[in-house]
């Protein structure tokens, strides 16, 4: 094998790696949004319940304002 087809050869290699690594990466960030998106529905719901039961009309109007504060919060940082 000549030189420049060892270094293709090494190119097409650590592409292969480096794709790897980002996709690994990828789903380890997903992982972790998933992760940090089901506390805060869990969070929600707990400090929600103290104004009326899961699906009462106080419970829901709470979830919607914690949900839009956030939006506005997110909105706010960009």
């Amino acid at each position: 094998m000549g030189k420049g087809a060892k270094v293709a050869a090494a190119f097409f290699l650590l592409a292969g790696c480096a794709q790897a690594q980002r996709k690994a990466e990828t789903e380890d960030f997903a992982n972790a949004a998933a992760q940090a998106e089901t506390q805060i529905a869990q969070q929600d719901h707990i400090r929600c319940q103290s104004y009326g039961k899961s699906g009462s009309e106080a419970y829901l109007e709470c979830r919607l304002s914690l949900r839009k504060h956030r939006a506005e919060m997110h909105d706010r940082s960009r």
